[in-house]
């Protein structure tokens, strides 16, 4: 979630969603353990999904479902990630006559119950100042006060650059106290194709990096939850005593 358009969202949940899919394969019934929904009106991450032969996961169209997402805990899934639009901020004026963040998108409701019911949150980001502001209030005006646990994934990173952008987003990050995975997304030309999913990529030169990337993102992704369930239950035990 990010309300920042164009910092890889889409590529974040189709690219995760395929790797868990390759890691857990399938139920029984030969039906996907794993789901792609897409909140986002655009539907960039199912374009992408339709455009592949045998899709290793299940894809949902949510953009038009506000009112209904509790259901999608009750659906024979074990993971759907969630892929979401970009939305435009309210002023810091207007904020703080609500509290809304949502207050001026059409589709605030749907964003609004996604967090609701969401286990967690990845808020992308590209190593770039332009992208700390909206980041800034994702964080701050959307996911915090909706107490979701959250991670900040850096993304599309050139490896020819500096890895002082790298360093300096992080540097931002733990400024302001924003738990960040420590797997960055680099940016290679494979990704852009949108022909394949991360998992089928040449297990050569920059698509095996590529490929690289997200195995080890999904990995530290799935350590965190474990980590935050864990937080979760010592909480409750010690609040129980």
């Amino acid at each position: 979630m990010s309300g920042k358009g164009g910092v890889g969202k889409s590529l974040l949940a189709f690219n995760l969603a395929a790797v868990c899919a390759d890691v857990r394969g399938y139920q029984p019934n030969g039906k996907p353990y794993v789901a792609l929904a897409s909140a986002d009106p655009q539907g960039t991450s199912l374009w992408r999904a339709n455009r592949i032969a045998d899709c290793p996961f299940d894809q949902l169209d949510i953009s038009e479902e506000a009112g209904n997402l509790h259901q999608l805990k009750k659906l024979s899934y074990a993971h759907i990630f969630v892929d979401t639009p970009g939305w435009t901020p309210p002023t810091p004026e207007q904020f703080e006559k609500n509290n809304d963040p949502f207050q001026r998108v059409m589709y605030g409701p749907l964003l609004r119950e996604l967090l609701e019911v969401s286990d967690d949150v990845i808020v992308p980001m590209f190593p770039e100042k332009d992208c700390y502001e909206p980041t800034w209030q994702t964080i701050k005006w959307a996911v915090e006060p909706a107490k979701v646990p959250y991670q900040v994934v850096i993304n599309n990173w050139n490896p020819m650059e500096s890895k002082s952008y790298v360093t300096g987003t992080r540097m931002w990050c733990d400024n302001h106290q924003f738990p960040t995975a420590n797997t960055v997304i680099r940016r290679y030309r494979v990704h852009t194709n949108a022909n394949n999913v991360v998992t089928r990529y040449e297990p050569s030169g920059g698509a095996a990096k590529a490929r690289e990337d997200f195995y080890r993102l999904a990995l530290e992704h799935g350590l965190k939850g474990a980590d935050d369930r864990l937080k979760q239950l010592i909480e409750a035990e010690g609040a129980a005593v």
